[in-house]
């Protein structure tokens, strides 16, 4: 009598769950065939090739003046190639003559000068990951200017400041008329290891900025002032959301002094992300509030590969590496639906994909999206791809930036 009921309950389980599976396969058919329809394939990754598979961008991007190219890790090959030659296309096609990137201010103003032949030696200081593996892109900048008028050349920018002694340094060296208690407690915050800066010297810090501040001198040099002000006023700060505000806030004020009002940022997904991710507005939640149809986000993604982060799940912590990442085998990730697509590599405009029915509630609908960053874990994050990005660039298969 026991086994007939297991008998007939398992008779009665699977004629309601065997129904339920082939619905949801062939819904799972219906969103790949609907991305086959639409998606285009990315032809190169080289950098110097021919824009003609971007044209389309002009159009897509037409009236854009905020324009984000998001990374899923930053150390994905990949995605820092692909990056560069939207960098390119962005500067050759469509006259972007600003890019700024999630990087310290000061390593980058080096950087700037390089591009700009103010230096011949590319000196990479601390708190950019604008390593070597970038320098095909920067070299490619410095011949796009030389012998420019100052009107046509490119600029590059960091969003934020990481650490006192580059900041420091330039304000002592643009301001010698400071107060020699301010000069004196300057130097001693400089010198000190970035984890052991009291919070009594943190107090004594904001009273120094309000007497520099004071201070007159070029108008330009008083964004020194306010970026030790950020670095300062973050330091014991430990809320989510105060690095995004300040990066939105400089964001806004390179874009407004750039040529044409037009901007490119080079950034995190998380941080180019329109919706509040984390409980707290993304930079890029900011900016789309203040420019909305003008800001662009284009975000990247991939299935599977590696990247290079910081291990911090193994024991003992291994560091920075060379880490795989395994493909996605769940349909509650974005990932499983784009890795059967009919190209390896691909490109996603939103706004054409949401007229579609069946792509618009896949868009909308939350699921898990690779969000990686800097470090293997986490991996995922669940959010609704047509709230976050207008764009997304999608590779199947990755390799380690620093391999």
């Amino acid at each position: 009598m026991k086994s007939f009921k297991i008998h007939r309950f398992l008779l009665v389980f699977f004629a309601i769950w065997m129904p339920f599976q082939l619905f949801s396969q062939q819904q799972n058919t219906q969103i790949v065939n609907s991305l086959n329809n639409l998606i285009r394939p990315i032809e190169t990754f080289k950098a110097d090739s021919s824009f003609a598979d971007l044209d389309f961008l002009k159009e897509t991007l037409k009236g854009k003046e905020l324009i984000s190219l998001g990374e899923v890790t930053h150390g994905t090959a990949e995605v820092f190639k692909y990056k560069d030659r939207l960098v390119r296309f962005l500067v050759t096609n469509m006259g972007y003559k600003a890019i700024a990137f999630e990087s310290d201010y000061l390593s980058v103003e080096n950087i700037d000068d390089y591009i700009n032949g103010k230096t011949d030696s590319l000196v990479f200081l601390s708190g950019t990951p604008l390593i070597s593996n970038n320098s095909p892109m920067l070299a490619w900048l410095r011949k796009h200017n030389q012998d420019r008028p100052e009107a046509d050349k490119v600029h590059v920018y960091g969003l934020e400041v990481r650490s006192f002694p580059n900041i420091i340094n330039k304000i002592l060296a643009v301001n010698p008329s400071i107060e020699a208690a301010d000069k004196m407690l300057l130097e001693k915050v400089k010198g000190k290891d970035y984890q052991k800066i009291e919070k009594e010297e943190i107090n004594a810090m904001k009273v120094t900025l309000n007497n520099l501040e004071k201070i007159e001198g070029d108008a330009s040099d008083k964004i020194y002032i306010t970026l030790l002000q950020q670095l300062v006023n973050r330091y014991y700060e430990t809320k989510i959301g105060a690095r995004d505000q300040y990066m939105a806030t400089n964001a806004i004020f390179l874009k407004e002094r750039a040529k044409d009002q037009q901007l490119i940022l080079w950034a995190h997904n998380g941080h180019i992300a329109k919706d509040e991710l984390y409980g707290v507005p993304a930079m890029g939640t900011l900016l789309d509030k203040k420019y909305g149809a003008k800001y662009f986000a284009i975000a990247t993604d991939f299935n599977q590969g590696e990247a290079y982060v910081y291990v911090a799940k193994n024991k003992p912590v291994l560091g920075f590496q060379a880490h795989y990442f395994p493909e996605v085998d769940s349909d509650k990730g974005y990932e499983y639906f784009f890795k059967q697509c009919k190209f390896r590599n691909f490109i996603i405009e939103v706004s054409n994909a949401l007229k579609d029915p069946v792509l618009n509630e896949f868009l909308i609908q939350p699921r898990e999206m690779r969000m990686i960053g800097g470090t293997s874990t986490p991996v995922n994050k669940k959010l609704s791809i047509a709230k976050n990005f207008d764009m997304v660039v999608f590779f199947e298969k990755t390799s380690s930036q620093w391999k």
